[in-house]
């Protein structure tokens, strides 16, 4: 179990809704959830052999974030699958 489990944890050990908001800060501009995985993995926060994985959990780190918090979420879903950072909570 332990190296399995080893091999999708971050190398950073960051989430990935931490992951996907510190880069949709950075850039400044609504991103595609896969873009995010991609940047995410050139940026070093994870391994590209992971990518599908990464994909997958982007997604569900930032819509589970939108669906508990709605209103209150850092992200804002602009078009399908596409997210910006929710300006309204986060003041940076």
């Amino acid at each position: 179990m332990g190296k399995t489990m080893e091999a999708y944890q971050p190398l950073n050990a960051i989430t990935f809704r931490t992951a996907a908001l510190d880069i949709l800060k950075a850039t400044g501009e609504p991103m595609h959830y896969t873009e995010i995985a991609r940047v995410a993995i050139k940026s070093g926060y994870w391994r590209q052999q992971d990518e599908e994985f990464i994909k997958q959990h982007m997604y569900q780190a930032i819509k589970s974030d939108i669906r508990k918090k709605r209103f209150g979420s850092v992200f804002e879903e602009v078009a399908p699958g596409t997210y910006q950072v929710n300006k309204v909570i986060v003041k940076d």
